[in-house]
């Protein structure tokens, strides 16, 4: 018999994905969680965990078969380098495209992740809204494959989607939050700098990019409002923005490690500029107009700059934890 609280989790291992597994958890959800690589040893009693792809065509028919009421899809390439082809194509459009065929024909719900970076460049400094992502006037589009592969997924699931099954697609801004490290290259800019900072005592920014700002969330309040969308009896099928709806600035972000440092020093932080050999393809602002989602759901989770930069506190602290041993 099926449970009516059971969740698919894809992409469960990955840094969104262990956070999400965890907020189901505890929000009392059966999770089922699928992902290419093992299990992480600490979370392999919050969940049932299957190792293999999202798109195998044997979980495919589990939720046609109306295994799971929703399935949250985080699995993809994340990699904003990767390059365009095959792999990229089916990995982050084709098979999500699958799988939410899937998920109608199980009449499961499907929320799933898309990217801020499908926006590009914004031509102006203010919150953009879902509906301007083709307006050349607001912004310039996908400036890699990889947002451009998130921007074909979201366009198709509003042309083959418009009813019969209930989707989100969330388009996060830049996550950041504890366990955020195994990304590597590809963790958000915020944790990046406080990691440097809290080991180094330098961290290094692009010459171009003081007067940059971007939005900043943190990891449990993208993971809180997928547990509230999974509770929403009517849910609108649309892309919906993510984000803090405020940016904060590179420079505002190095005063916060230069002061981090300092109160655990004494000494001065060292800033580093270097050239930016990537100025093509660079987003210089990102903020999120949240209007979409408040609609929804007006009792969401959310945050400010304030508690962002609370958060940048407790994260500094714990990577001069790890540093120090």
């Amino acid at each position: 018999m099926t449970t009516r609280t059971h969740v698919l989790v894809t992409g469960a291992a990955g840094f969104i994905g262990r956070h999400t597994v965890t907020a189901l958890h505890h929000a009392g959800r059966q999770v089922t969680a699928v992902d290419l690589r093992p299990a992480p040893t600490h979370l392999t009693s919050t969940a049932h965990w299957l190792r293999g792809d999202f798109a195998d065509p044997s979980l495919l028919a589990q939720v046609a078969d109306g295994r799971y009421t929703t399935v949250i899809h985080q699995a993809g390439i994340s990699d904003t380098r990767a390059p365009a082809g095959p792999e990229l194509d089916e990995t982050n459009t084709a098979g999500p495209l699958r799988l939410a065929d899937a998920c109608r024909t199980g009449r499961a719900r499907l929320i799933y992740a898309s990217s801020h970076s499908v926006y590009g460049t914004l031509h102006r400094h203010e919150p953009i809204a879902e509906d301007a992502d083709t307006d050349t006037t607001r912004c310039s589009g996908p400036l890699n494959p990889y947002a451009a592969s998130k921007l074909a997924l979201d366009q198709q699931m509003r042309t083959l989607h418009p009813g019969g099954l209930q989707w989100a697609g969330l388009r996060y801004t830049n996550v950041f939050g504890p366990d955020e490290t195994d990304k590597g290259p590809m963790a958000s800019i915020l944790t990046q700098l406080l990691r440097q900072a809290a080991r180094t005592g330098k961290i290094r920014l692009f010459d171009d990019s003081l007067t940059a700002a971007r939005d900043y969330i943190p990891v449990e309040i993208v993971t809180a409002t997928i547990v509230h969308l999974t509770k929403h009896r009517q849910l609108p099928s649309a892309v919906y923005n993510l984000g803090a709806g405020t940016a904060v600035s590179f420079a505002d972000i190095a005063q916060w490690c230069a002061r981090l440092h300092h109160r655990a020093t004494g000494q001065t932080l060292h800033v580093e500029l270097v050239p930016n050999p990537v100025t093509h393809a660079y987003q210089y602002f990102t903020c999120a107009d949240m209007t979409a989602l408040d609609k929804v759901l007006p009792d969401r989770p959310t945050t400010s700059t304030a508690s962002v930069e609370a958060r940048t506190t407790e994260l500094f602290e714990t990577f001069r934890r790890d540093a120090t041993g």
